[in-house]
C-alpha cells in the first residue's frame, strides 16, 4: 500500500500546478477561518458586543471571518471598526482551535482598546466593557475560554 501511495505522490508531483491545486481542493477539508478578539481596556475589562443576529446569546466577543490576503490581527481590527466604530490594536495570538461544525479554524486574539465612540451597526446593536466577574451570559465556548485564560488576560 505504501508503495502505491509513494508512486501516486511521484506522479502528482509532475502534474501542472493548476491540476495539483484542483486535486488538493477536491481532496482536502475546507475550513472557514474565524477571528475572535479578547479586547481589554486600561482597567482590565473585556469588550463584548450585543449581536443582533444571536437572540439565544446576544452578548459575545468581537468576531468575524478572515478575508483573503488578510492577517488575523488585521481582520479583528477591521471587524471591530466595521461593527462598532471602535479602534483596537492587535497584541498577540492567544490560541488557535479547530471546530467540526461548521468546519472552522478559530484564531483567538488579544487586543487592546484604543478609543472611539460606539456606533451601532446592522450586526451589533451595542458594545460595552465588562468586569470579568460581571459578564453577561455568553456562548459556552467563549465563557469557557475567558475563564481558562483570565489570569493571562489580566496580566
Amino acid at each position: 500500500m505504501r508503495q502505491i501511495q509513494r508512486m501516486a505522490y511521484r506522479v502528482a508531483g509532475r502534474l501542472p500546478s493548476p491540476l495539483k491545486r484542483l486535486i488538493v481542493r477536491v481532496h482536502e477539508a475546507k475550513f472557514l477561518v474565524g477571528v475572535l478578539g479578547v479586547v481589554t481596556d486600561a482597567e482590565g475589562r473585556v469588550l463584548l458586543f450585543r449581536h443582533t443576529y444571536r437572540p439565544f446569546a446576544p452578548w459575545g466577543l468581537p468576531s468575524g471571518l478572515l478575508k483573503p490576503n488578510e492577517s488575523p490581527g488585521d481582520a479583528i481590527v477591521r471587524e471591530v471598526r466595521e461593527e462598532t466604530g471602535l479602534t483596537v490594536e492587535f497584541v498577540d495570538i492567544l490560541d488557535v482551535r479547530s471546530a467540526a461544525r461548521p468546519r472552522r479554524l478559530d484564531v483567538w486574539l488579544r487586543c487592546r482598546a484604543l478609543g472611539g465612540t460606539v456606533t451601532p451597526s446592522p450586526e451589533v446593536e451595542d458594545a460595552a466593557f465588562f468586569e470579568f466577574d460581571s459578564l453577561p451570559p455568553l456562548i459556552v465556548e467563549q465563557e469557557r475560554f475567558l475563564r481558562q485564560h483570565r489570569s493571562r488576560l489580566q496580566s
